[in-house]
């Protein structure tokens, strides 16, 4: 593909590194060092421009497969988007906005944009699900069903059991999807074992969910009530969170040292939350007994930070303690650490950007533990000619992954069935280096 990608920041960065092992790409910024740092180091046109200046794109070719703008202004994406149109034509166009405002269709129809992506608001999103299920870590939903992939740290007191049986027990509404151990990613069957300390994730419908806690976790763990939560950091992403802890009936307290954020926090909010201006070195809240919250998030834009800080609620024994992620390289650390790690804007940019490009029509992907598994689903329609047909499963494709099929509430294997059905969901889980045949299998017709 020739892509163009408006924005040499950490997302845009990121992204050109991606896209350029198979693509043609082209990354436009007016800041030299973010340009220059692109042209040391990946294999991609840079050019050092004004990305509203439309002089900027006349060296561009007369067809660009995807155009995507990842700066940090709304308006300057917004921009760009109208004027490669009058440049180039252009066959997808993806947009990151800070805004929500202006994510409507009204402006999606007339700016000729195909997806918008809004960091805060859409990495905010599992925060409602994490305390409707508080033992799970992570939670991704989807838009053809009501079934979740979600993340457990298995407990160190945990008896090992084999995942046929841990699955049969909960009427097979549940599969485990991944399996991270000692570091290492691997897809699992049914007769692998679920050991203690595993970081695991499962695909299942939200009741199974509930009862598969309550195998893992003793139902008196005190995780399962949460009350008083405190975010620090009151940026927008902390703001985000807020919104949706807020309908949970939560007693919240948001803390940041920027008085300026602290008032717009307490506006935005409407006075629905306990904002309070405190250094961050602070630890009242966590050390007075008498307030001590049953949900601890780190929101700030520094890892290193959000380490340190979740430690040392850990260590003042704060039941159910959570970290935004913002850097990649800072993903894995905090899993092996043992910390629950919610991805923050950036992160979240960079993955619902490529996601969005790597889904189709037809196939939707969406990537987890750290991008190393891979979830896709193609949905059948009332009108797919799919209807009554069905799709081989070779020896060798068996061993890139998962395959399995959703119908009527349930999640089947995929060999128990004879032919697709209207409604069903086929779901394929794969590594992310074998993702690419399982991805062709999937889109055939």
């Amino acid at each position: 593909m020739q892509v163009i990608i408006a924005g040499a920041g950490k997302v845009g960065y990121m992204i050109a590194k991606h896209l350029m092992l198979h693509n043609n790409v082209t990354v436009i910024d007016k800041n030299e060092a973010a340009i220059k740092k692109i042209e040391e180091n990946l294999d991609v046109m840079a050019v050092c421009g004004d990305i509203e200046n439309p002089h900027t794109y006349l060296s561009v070719d007369s067809d660009i497969d995807l155009f995507i703008g990842v700066t940090d202004s709304d308006e300057v994406n917004m921009v760009a988007s109208l004027i490669i149109d009058k440049i180039t034509k252009v066959g997808k166009k993806i947009i990151r906005l800070k805004n929500s405002f202006f994510a409507d269709d009204l402006v999606r129809e007339r700016l000729g944009i195909n997806d918008f992506v809004i960091p805060a608001f859409e990495a905010a999103q599992p925060f409602k699900y994490l305390i409707d299920f508080p033992i799970v870590r992570n939670v991704k939903s989807f838009e053809y069903t009501k079934a979740l992939l979600i993340s457990i740290q298995v407990p160190n007191d945990f008896e090992a059991t084999i995942i046929s049986s841990l699955t049969h027990e909960l009427n097979d509404k549940i599969i485990a999807a991944g399996i991270e151990r000692n570091g290492e990613f691997y897809i699992p069957t049914s007769a692998d074992m679920l050991n203690p300390n595993d970081l695991a994730y499962f695909y299942a419908y939200p009741k199974a969910i509930k009862e598969l806690q309550y195998s893992i976790y003793p139902e008196d763990d005190e995780r399962y009530d949460i009350r008083n939560c405190v975010i620090f950091g009151a940026d927008s992403l902390g703001l985000e969170i807020a919104k949706v802890l807020i309908k949970k009936d939560l007693n919240i307290q948001i803390v940041d040292k920027n008085l300026q954020r602290c008032e717009k926090a307490n506006l935005v909010l409407k006075d629905k939350v306990t904002v309070i201006k405190s250094t961050y070195d602070s630890d009242h809240m966590i050390e007075n007994d008498n307030i001590k919250p049953d949900l601890f998030i780190v929101a700030s834009r520094n890892d290193e930070y959000n380490i340190t800080k979740c430690m040392e609620a850990q260590y003042y024994g704060i039941s159910k303690v959570i970290s935004i992620n913002n850097d990649i390289a800072y993903s894995k650390l905090m899993r092996n650490l043992n910390l629950e790690v919610v991805r923050g804007e950036k992160i979240n940019a960079y993955y619902s950007i490529l996601e969005k490009i790597e889904s189709s029509k037809i196939v939707i992907k969406r990537q987890f533990c750290g991008g190393e598994g891979v979830l896709m689903m193609r949905k059948v329609f009332p009108t797919s000619d799919l209807i009554g047909k069905f799709f081989s499963l070779s020896a060798k494709l068996k061993n890139t992954g998962s395959f399995f099929i959703q119908r009527d509430g349930n999640i089947l294997s995929y060999e128990t069935i004879e032919s697709f059905q209207e409604g069903d969901a086929i779901v394929v889980i794969s590594k992310k280096e074998d993702s690419d045949a399982a991805s062709n299998w999937l889109h055939q017709s």
